[in-house]
């Protein structure tokens, strides 16, 4: 009854039946039950719905019951997600002493290797394993090739990666999600190996793959409709949280507009850190809209989220952050995307917070969108180059009504000035947050830290320039666009 119990549950999690395979799995997972099994199904879910604290929970209490190869992949993969790849490693090792052999173990250690950073012990494990299993049918085939022409990328052999892509990842049969990161990838060798119209070809076939519509003129209303709501004579009457914490640090501006290198630069000073794209923030915002009622003044428009309830998000927000950070910071820098359009209320949640308004050529920011492959569903006008414009110019007009609606200081940071002159931008970002000027900063790129972000293979590296005025590569497909201006 038990086994069959269990393989329902994995059936329906399968098939993308996730809330009901929840609700099976949580009875066997009642009163510190001993089912290991039934824990590793319960992580697998939460895997599924992208939570890596509540799966590295699970995964934990099923080792902790009995040691597996799965319970130690699912913690891997958890850890990796939060940034703790050392730890991640450390589990993948502890799979691989049950089970030398197991060939998802192997691929799962150099991912995590190779998105640290450590190029050259990921290829020392991908490798063998692909030249092992390329001619065969195993399962995890396309995933590894796609993880051997990353290093292929890495390491500079960027036709040897282009026809891996080719040949094993670019093709009908191929799993969606793994054949729109492939392209992006094959996009990525091709710019790199100056064969630009390759690279275009590439993302915007990555870029028609589940493609969602993007209407600059509704995003436009949108940001009207933001701005009215959160105008300066109206947030004078908003709740505003009674935290007079100065810890919060964020992080506003487009992707691609050196978001991550202001992240990596502030982390590397000993009394700052950066807690990456956390989005506790963005939940609390979609919960106050849900009780938003627009035919009312403030502040009773918010309904029962009023002053106890946003110091309460805010203590909470700070809560999280201290445990992500080191004891003693004095800055904890939050750089999530969606932050342009929650500075009103992270002024509100924090009165003494400082804002840093990251900013860069639309034409390079919309190139590098383009390219990059972004999660489409989050960030639709990505898929576009028109779109991307669109899209940065409206981000321009939220900044600009928040510095004048706001007396919150923000500083703008251009891409351009600060990879240009680092010994003057560095230390006018640190200043801003009230630090002292630390020498480490410089060396950011030197940091153990694993970025999560597009852009983890670069903010690891020494600062360089090649990517400012990326777009004269691709002025033939972008001439004819109208380009706000910078």
């Amino acid at each position: 009854m038990r086994k069959q119990l269990l393989g329902e549950i994995n059936m329906l999690m399968q098939q993308g039946q996730l809330q009901l395979a929840f609700e099976k799995v949580e009875p066997l997972t009642r009163r510190k039950s001993k089912d290991n099994e039934a824990w590793i199904l319960r992580a697998m879910i939460a895997e599924k719905r992208n939570n890596p604290i509540e799966t590295a929970r699970c995964a934990q209490l099923a080792v902790d019951i009995k040691p597996s190869v799965m319970g130690h992949i699912l913690l891997a993969r958890a850890l990796r997600f939060v940034g703790k790849t050392n730890d991640a490693v450390k589990h993948c090792q502890k799979a691989l002493q049950l089970d030398p052999e197991n060939n998802l173990t192997k691929m799962t250690l150099g991912s995590t290797f190779e998105e640290a950073g450590r190029f050259s012990e990921a290829r020392a494990v991908i490798e063998p394993l692909w030249n092992e299993l390329k001619g065969t049918q195993v399962p995890i085939k396309e995933e590894l090739a796609y993880e051997m022409s990353k290093l292929l990328v890495h390491d500079k052999e960027y036709e040897n990666a282009v026809q891996i892509i080719d040949e094993h990842v670019d093709s009908d049969g191929t799993v969606e999600s793994i054949r729109v990161v492939g392209l992006y990838l094959k996009a990525k060798a091709c710019d790199r190996n100056k064969q630009y119209d390759e690279a275009y070809e590439a993302a915007q076939k990555a870029n028609e793959i589940g493609k969602l519509e993007f209407n600059p003129q509704i995003y436009s209303n949108q940001v009207d409709v933001l701005c009215d709501n959160w105008s300066k004579d109206a947030m004078v009457k908003f709740p505003t949280s009674r935290s007079m914490s100065e810890l919060p640090v964020f992080v506003a501006g487009m992707p691609r507009s050196g978001t991550s290198l202001i992240d990596q630069i502030i982390d590397a000073h000993p009394l700052a850190a950066g807690v990456g794209e956390l989005n506790s923030i963005e939940k609390f915002a979609f919960e106050l809209s849900q009780h938003y009622d627009s035919t009312k003044e403030p502040p009773d428009c918010f309904g029962k989220f009023q002053e106890r309830e946003w110091t309460k998000a805010a203590n909470l927000y700070e809560q999280e952050i201290k445990k992500l950070a080191p004891v003693g910071v004095k800055r904890i820098v939050n750089k999530s995307l969606g932050n342009n359009k929650l500075v009103g209320l992270l002024a509100k949640l924090f009165p003494k917070t400082r804002i840093i308004h990251a900013m860069r050529d639309p034409r390079d920011m919309a190139v590098s969108c383009f390219m990059g492959g972004f999660n489409n569903r989050m960030h639709p006008w990505t898929t576009k180059l028109e779109w991307c414009a669109s899209a940065w110019e409206q981000s321009q007009r939220m900044m600009q009504h928040w510095i004048e609606a706001l007396d919150v200081p923000v500083l703008e940071v251009r891409y351009e000035e600060l990879v240009r002159d680092p010994d003057k931008q560095f230390p006018r970002i640190i200043e801003f947050l009230g630090l002292e000027w630390d020498e480490a900063c410089k060396k950011f790129h030197e940091s153990k830290r694993t970025v999560r972000t597009l852009s983890y293979d670069q903010v690891n590296k020494p600062l360089y320039t090649t990517s400012a005025g990326r777009h004269v590569n691709y002025l033939n497909h972008i001439e004819k666009i109208h380009w706000p201006t910078y």
